[in-house]
């Protein structure tokens, strides 16, 4: 389904003449952090094609165009390899050609030559679509399985072939055709497993595995995407997110906390494996067929919200009912931590995307929407040690398997790696219906549970001392004007009251919610209403009369007559 009708055309900078216009751009699919990807056809002699998807890549002018061609050309040629070696479940290169930026038939085209990517178009719609505007059911054992067989693909080559990162799974990269069948799309960021090739590295913060910011990835990255795209089909939320109240003192995204996750332990335990901020307490890419049933037993047995996602495990194949569209493009989410070409020890920085990006004085440089990038050091693999530090995935030789055993050998887990503890299955109890995504992670306006009551004594320093003044006020004006004077002062303690909670509640919104800071205590808020009560005490206390204590009454006098008798 195509977001904008365009009409332009494009081709090959070839001494053939009309070839930069043998591509006829029909409509704008979509615009990601670093393409943009239009439905095209291919146009021979007034003949057009089938549909296609004609990604573009969107010069960086804040980058060389040497790197970002040899990024580009990266990605085009592990997508190129992975067609060729018949792997199944991923979006189809068909061609890659270097042109002038689309432009309207019959004008000539501007520009330097930028790199042109031609893919298979698919119709349907990625699984966050799907999920948010409600468009089709999804089968969640046949969507993960597609998922997880390309990633065995990749990270498990046959002999003679290299393995590969994908990089940047996630929901809005599985596009569900009509027939129900799963592909993986946007290759853009994969790269062969290599120190080599491995000099940018894909990161969408929220789906991505922490170890990004250290500089080293391998396969349990990939496994960590996956594991965000399960997370995403159980919740309709995204794996991570910055948790208001909890201490930002890492530079990636918190692992949500979901109410579904945390009423029900089992299915927690299992969905959060695959997510452990530690690449090597997750799951093995080949032991992912074995944890996709095992989650789809546990949601299945509980009774979750419907979120348009079927978990029975044997699925059928049949049409969708949505509409056709969607296409393979690059999330404008996604930012990359890039380095130059250099040895293992040189430092990793955050590559500036599309738009603009500003650098600041001390170094740090900012990107347009007001994220400030930061830098991480990048560890090389040390060769006397063959287990990688806590975090880091260590990168191999060339004729090292990523997994550490060689291609000559049989696939299946090194030596002192066991499999994946099996988790105890059985009915989980009844979830809630409420799916506020949020509403676990946003503090309450008025503070945590009991705090209301840390400070309190300022406000009752405050209240005696205006009730005290109130009471000598209102004796001194008489007894006929009581009723008045009492709703008068009800009056003072009613905007006293009123006074505290709006200062509680637009601290919450300060405090709580923009600044993320704990709220352990309301003594501001009761400082603040003891000052307001004490105030109007000194209001009563300026209106009264001494003379009138000694002389109108003679309250000496009275007193000592009372006792006398």
């Amino acid at each position: 389904m195509s977001n904008a009708t365009v009409d332009l055309v494009c081709g090959p900078a070839d001494p053939l003449p009309g070839s930069e216009q043998s591509y006829r751009l029909t409509g704008l699919l979509g615009s990601g952090g670093q393409a943009d990807v239009y439905q095209a056809v291919r146009v021979s002699a007034g003949v057009a094609s089938a549909p296609l998807s004609v990604k573009v890549l969107r010069l960086n002018p804040h980058d060389t165009r040497e790197h970002q061609f040899r990024s580009w050309d990266k990605g085009d040629a592990v997508l190129m390899d992975l067609h060729g070696r018949g792997v199944g479940a991923i979006c189809r290169r068909i061609d890659a050609f270097y042109g002038r930026l689309p432009h309207p038939p019959g004008q000539p085209p501007q520009g330097e030559p930028v790199p042109f990517q031609v893919l298979e178009y698919l119709p349907g719609h990625d699984l966050r679509q799907l999920l948010q505007w409600r468009l089709g059911r999804v089968d969640a054992a046949r969507t993960l399985k597609s998922v997880a067989e390309v990633m065995q693909a990749m990270h498990h080559p046959p002999v003679g072939a290299h393995p590969v990162l994908h990089m940047d799974l996630k929901p809005a990269n599985v596009i569900i055709g009509p027939d129900g069948s799963a592909k993986v799309i946007d290759f853009t960021g994969a790269r062969y497993y290599t120190p080599a090739h491995l000099t940018t590295i894909a990161y969408t913060r929220e789906t991505a595995g922490p170890e990004a910011h250290q500089g080293t990835v391998g396969p349990a990255y990939d496994v960590h995407g996956f594991g965000s795209i399960a997370f995403y089909l159980v919740t309709g939320a995204s794996a991570r997110t910055d948790s208001p109240g909890q201490e930002q003192s890492v530079p990636w995204a918190r692992l949500r906390k979901h109410p579904v996750l945390e009423s029900n332990p089992r299915l927690r335990e299992l969905l959060t494996a695959p997510l452990d901020d530690n690449p090597e307490n997750r799951p093995r890419t080949e032991e992912l067929p074995r944890w996709i049933s095992e989650l789809c037993d546990v949601v299945f047995r509980a009774n979750l919200p419907d979120l348009g996602v079927d978990w029975h495990t044997q699925h059928t194949a049949g049409p969708h009912s949505m509409p056709v569209g969607g296409s393979p493009m690059d999330s404008a989410a996604t930012r990359r931590l890039d380095r130059p070409s250099a040895p293992a020890a040189a430092a990793t920085q955050v590559a500036p995307a599309a738009d603009s990006t500003r650098v600041m004085g001390d170094g740090t440089r900012v990107m347009a929407d007001g994220t400030r990038v930061m830098e991480a050091g990048l560890q090389s693999p040390s060769p006397a040690k063959d287990k990688p530090v806590a975090g880091r995935v260590r990168v191999p030789g060339q004729n090292e398997h990523p997994d550490g055993y060689s291609p000559g050998r049989s696939a299946g887990p090194p030596p002192g790696r066991g499999p994946l503890p099996r988790l105890k299955l059985s009915t989980d109890p009844e979830e809630p219906s409420e799916r506020e995504l949020d509403k676990a992670d946003r503090p309450p306006l008025l503070g945590p549970p009991g705090s209301l009551s840390k400070g309190f004594e300022l406000s009752v320093i405050g209240g005696l001392f205006s009730l005290i003044m109130w009471l000598i006020w209102a004796i001194q004006q008489g007894m006929d004007t009581l009723r008045s004077q009492v709703f008068s002062y009800l009056f003072v303690l009613a905007v006293a009251v009123g006074v505290f909670f709006l200062i509680r509640i637009a601290g919450g919104i300060l405090w709580g919610r923009w600044l993320h800071a704990k709220r352990k205590s309301a003594r501001l808020a009761h400082l603040a209403t003891g000052i307001f009560l004490f105030m109007v005490g000194m209001s009563y206390l300026d209106q009264l009369s001494w003379n009138w204590i000694s002389l109108d009454f003679g309250w000496f006098d009275w007193i000592t007559d009372l006792f006398g008798e």
